[in-house]
């Protein structure tokens, strides 16, 4: 019995050593916590509640509760089980994309510290991330984007930190999703340029398997879509960013002759997606991930063009960043505050497909009425979400359409004291439905 104890304890001994004698190899740096690790945290709790109190202020949509009704997708199946067990609300519908939103912030500012040259460049290559309107759509609106953007990073992650390519983690992300096709595209130019001929033959075949699999996603008469994908990625990004992002892809590729995964996807993802609208309208929700891994290089880019100048000259670098940013941060404030919209007019706003349905749902609520006859079939599904069900005993009509028809109960929604939405709530009696 004695022999057996310590022949395990040898054992467990042994593969603790080994682990540790991996991890001092392929670490590519060891760091003690800073002050620069204390203010990424501020940020990301700062970035966290925004987001919350973008949940608490938004509705779902007929999209979404359709969708979450009839799952098609891991993520909805995903989400049909948490509000299962958490009920159905706004926070557990949305959580897990503000969840998996942090720990891309969190790969994201992991590859900052091993890729750029000072700890501070990670923090101003967060708050970017943070500020982008694409990345604040997939936090708290039900895009896939957020989880592909997580496979990207932390294979990009494992890359630069252990120096391997994680061949397991790309073969299997790179069949979940179309858009992850560029991983085998990636490494399939990594493998050309390294002379990987076997590496280079499994994307070949990696590849052909995913364009099986989701070939249902590329077919139709084609038609071009290229400007319409330009502008769109123009808009995720902000434009005057997505230029300059173009421009540092270029000087990674051509002046810097960067070799890592990051530009290879980045730069791969970009033609990959602008290729595909040339023939056909694309998700560009799915695509634009493929996108926000080059940030790094970007960011890279600015500060080393503006570090090797004198000060003197560094004037028109700060401009141009200063200019940027501050598009960056009005797009981001519009997102955020778009219900001042409403101030100048009560007319729907770009958002408006997010509004209505809870404030509507609550207020039926605290009148003790959970079911309805409604003639919108789009609002019912949306009120079904939040305990709203179909009924008999009253009838909702919208005074847009029914204004003079119907006397009952007037139901008002309003934003800031503007009336955004008006319903005439009837017995069943007085139905017309």
């Amino acid at each position: 019995m004695t022999s057996k104890k310590y022949s395990k304890d040898s054992l467990r001994s042994y593969l603790q050593l080994r682990l540790a004698i991996w991890l001092e190899k392929h670490s590519h740096t060891k760091r003690k916590f800073t002050i620069i690790d204390v203010w990424f945290v501020i940020l990301l709790s700062i970035n966290i509640l925004s987001l919350l109190f973008m949940v608490s202020e938004i509705s779902i949509s007929f999209k979404e509760s359709e969708k979450l009704l009839f799952p098609s997708s891991l993520l909805f199946w995903w989400i049909d089980f948490v509000t299962e067990i958490f009920g159905a609300n706004d926070y557990s519908l949305r959580g897990s994309c503000i969840a998996i939103h942090c720990c891309n912030v969190i790969l994201l500012y992991m590859i900052g510290r091993l890729y750029l040259k000072k700890p501070s460049d990670s923090l101003f290559l967060v708050a970017i991330y943070m500020l982008l309107p694409g990345i604040n759509f997939s936090a708290i609106l039900l895009y896939e984007s957020g989880f592909i953007i997580f496979m990207l990073l932390l294979i990009c992650y494992i890359h630069l930190r252990y120096k391997r390519i994680p061949y397991i983690l790309i073969f299997a992300g790179g069949l979940l999703n179309l858009a992850l096709s560029v991983l085998f595209i990636a490494l399939g130019i990594y493998a050309i340029r390294h002379k990987k001929t076997k590496t280079f033959i499994a994307c070949i075949v990696g590849f052909g398997i995913n364009m099986f699999a989701y070939s249902s996603d590329i077919g139709g008469t084609p038609s071009a879509h290229f400007l319409d994908a330009l502008g769109e990625l123009a808009m995720l990004f902000s434009p005057f960013l997505f230029l300059y992002y173009i421009y540092a892809l270029y000087a990674g590729v051509a002046r810097r002759k960067d070799d890592t995964l990051m530009i290879y996807i980045s730069v791969s993802g970009l033609i990959l997606t602008l290729l595909l609208s040339f023939r056909q309208e694309i998700n560009i929700m799915n695509f634009a991930p493929l996108c926000v891994v080059g940030l790094p290089i970007m960011v890279f880019d600015f500060f080393n063009n503006m570090r090797v100048r004198l000060k003197i000259y560094r004037l028109k670098f700060k401009v141009r960043i200063f200019i940027i940013c501050g598009v960056l941060c009005l797009e981001t404030f519009m997102i955020f505050g778009n219900k001042l919209t409403y101030l100048f007019s009560p007319k729907p706003n770009f958002a408006s497909n997010y509004y209505i349905a809870k404030d509507l749902a609550h207020i039926l609520l605290s009148s003790n009425i959970n079911g309805i006859k409604i003639q919108d079939h789009k609002l019912a599904l949306r009120l079904n979400f939040y305990g709203i069900n179909a009924g008999n005993t009253y009838c909702l009509y919208s005074d847009t359409k029914h204004q003079t028809k119907h006397k009952g109960e007037t139901i008002t929604i309003k934003y800031l004291g503007v009336v955004v939405a008006r319903y005439t709530l009837v017995k069943n009696n007085a139905c017309r439905i």
